[in-house]
């Protein structure tokens, strides 16, 4: 991700998952869908799948962004965008483009979700961010029932906020580690440094209009997160 230069560097995976009723009709449409969306400008590539077209940005992979129309869910993905609002941008032109698609309608939505996933890399050993992860977010009472040395500390976390469910979960990374997590590729994924996953849904009155507005609010809290948990931890 792009930055001044006193930011942190905070590499990231972005996800947008609407999921709805299932339609058998889309079955019927899948090629119009994908022409559809290629000759709107949003992606040069597709590929039709048994029951969903896959968007990308390049003919055999994602590099940067892809999409995903299908018969139950739609959304839309970017790998480490150069700001923090482009994946909020891209992801809401792709969602109302398919929206006013002429030969699909959308069935009513079951589910929103936005997931992120961060990683911060840092030039302290695993070993201390492990220390502070435990020290910042536990208290000495863990320690006493649990018994022992902390060798690798991980959280879950699941939340109510604003409107939203959500799963915060993560942990220090060894070198090298996060690149089992993330699908893109960095120079800085040979560091150590701390790794947050982020998981925003709602599953109650979710109307088609609401997708931008969601994605904007659920980002907007996933960096306040993420910049807190960096804050306490020192990264």
């Amino acid at each position: 991700m792009a930055k001044k230069p006193e930011e942190k560097v905070m590499l990231a995976e972005h996800v947008l998952e609407v999921r709805y009723v299932p339609s058998g009709s889309f079955l019927d449409v899948r090629g119009y869908v994908a022409d559809y969306i290629r000759e709107s400008g949003l992606f040069p590539h597709w590929k039709i799948d048994t029951n969903v077209v896959n968007f990308r940005d390049k003919p055999n992979k994602v590099e940067k962004e892809g999409a995903f129309a299908g018969f139950r869910n739609a959304g839309y993905l970017a790998y480490n965008p150069e700001t923090r609002n482009y994946f909020v941008d891209r992801a809401g032109v792709f969602w109302r483009t398919l929206q006013k698609n002429e030969h699909y309608q959308i069935p009513p939505i079951e589910r929103f979700g936005a997931r992120t996933k961060v990683f911060l890399p840092s030039d302290v050993s695993f070993e201390e961010i492990n220390s502070r992860v435990f020290h910042r977010l536990y208290t000495d009472t863990t320690r006493e029932v649990l018994g022992g040395t902390e060798k690798d500390v991980q959280f879950i976390v699941e939340l109510i906020d604003e409107g939203f469910d959500i799963r915060v979960s993560g942990g220090p990374i060894h070198e090298g580690e996060v690149k089992r997590y993330l699908s893109f590729e960095s120079k800085e994924m040979d560091q150590t440094g701390l790794y947050v996953d982020l998981d925003f849904y709602r599953t109650k009155n979710v109307e088609h209009r609401d997708i931008p507005k969601l994605l904007r609010a659920a980002i907007d809290q996933t960096w306040q997160r993420v910049e807190r948990l960096a804050s306490v931890v020192g990264i």
